[in-house]
């Protein structure tokens, strides 16, 4: 007799219908499977392609060195046997500071070779302000040079200028310091005119004591610079700056150069900068002072030129980096991105002198 609406027990597929179920399911899955590899090896390829052409893999910002300071300005002032540079700013959210370069130091100009800070001065005034930067370790966004006949004159302007006088000092036959001394400007002059052992000392005294205040700079008093009214605001900000003479180092007795790395670490300390990455650079096309150009671009971005050489051919088509080990493959990447163009490489061989190398081609015209 029917139990009326109770269901029967379910009814099960036959032996036809499971294995026709079974085989549209490893269809389906052999399908997905064949989807996933196709779609790897699509991207291994793109991956491939872009690490070929030397450009990242994914987008990166613009190359910019950490924490670097915006406000850095190159100070030359001309009219002397001694060397009278500087860099002066602030930065990394320290107090305002300064480093001059001594008489008599060797640094690297990018794109000419080594020359002594008195031959720096000489230089035109965007070459002197690559060469400061590129010896401090540090971009100097800006720069202003003086004659020390405007130099003396904006501090008599000034009511004069009070300088810790680091020996005696005699002019006119009268002596002054060792100390805090009021001077005028055409006592500036002398003093830094003078030949004297602690040359770079005075003059790391006086630039002090101009920047005490803010000084009474004027449109007129600067020989040379990028943006004078940009200028004297720094010169402004920086007023208070405590200034250091930077740290050298005899060569062998040929030759005095920058202290390593008591330089970097002074640098670092007072602007708040990472240790400049280590370049050397390069003419692969044989444009004339394409490694001043090439410095102009990659210091910003933390790097300081050790070598400025020729290649042995001119005839390069493309940019080369090449990092030094794979520690400083992104080094080498962000080179690229300031360069805006090259093929980027992985070398393990040791240079002992470089962490970068950039063989400049006839793709970059700067």
């Amino acid at each position: 007799m029917s139990s009326g609406g109770a269901a029967g027990p379910p009814v099960r597929p036959s032996r036809a219908e499971r294995t026709d179920a079974a085989t549209r399911r490893r269809r389906i899955e052999a399908i997905v499977a064949v989807c996933l590899v196709v779609v790897g090896l699509v991207f291994a390829a793109v991956q491939l392609r872009a690490k070929l052409a030397g450009a990242p893999s994914s987008p990166s910002p613009t190359p910019t060195a950490p924490g670097a300071p915006s406000t850095l300005l190159a100070v030359s002032v001309t009219g002397s046997p001694n060397a009278l540079l500087g860099v002066v700013g602030t930065g990394g959210g320290r107090p305002s500071a300064g480093v001059v370069l001594p008489g008599g130091m060797t640094v690297i100009v990018p794109g000419q070779g080594d020359a002594l800070t008195q031959q720096v001065q000489a230089l035109p005034a965007s070459s002197m302000r690559v060469a400061v930067s590129n010896a401090a370790g540090v971009w100097a966004a800006h720069y202003a040079v003086m004659t020390l006949d405007t130099f003396s004159a904006t501090i008599d302007r000034a009511g004069g200028i009070s300088v810790d006088l680091p020996d005696i000092f005699i002019a006119e036959g009268q002596a002054s310091g060792p100390g805090p001394t009021h001077l005028s400007g055409a006592q500036v002059q002398t003093l830094l005119r003078q030949r004297s052992d602690d040359a770079a000392a005075r003059w790391a005294a006086t630039l002090q004591g101009f920047l005490a205040v803010p000084p009474p700079v004027q449109p007129g008093d600067l020989a040379d610079t990028d943006d004078a009214a940009v200028v004297i605001a720094q010169l402004s900000a920086a007023a208070g700056a405590q200034i250091q003479v930077a740290p050298t180092e005899d060569v062998g007795g040929s030759a005095t150069i920058a202290a390593q790395p008591a330089m970097d670490q002074l640098i670092g300390g007072l602007f708040g900068t990472p240790t400049p990455v280590r370049a050397l650079v390069q003419n692969g096309n044989g444009e004339p002072g394409i490694g001043e150009t090439v410095a102009t671009d990659i210091i910003p971005a933390g790097f300081r030129v050790v070598l400025s050489q020729n290649a042995t051919t001119f005839n390069h088509p493309t940019t080369q980096i090449v990092a030094i080990g794979a520690d400083h493959q992104a080094d080498a990447q962000r080179a690229r991105q300031a360069l805006g163009v090259g093929t980027v490489a992985v070398t393990q061989v040791p240079s002992g002198l470089a962490d970068v190398t950039i063989l400049v081609g006839r793709d970059f015209r700067g």
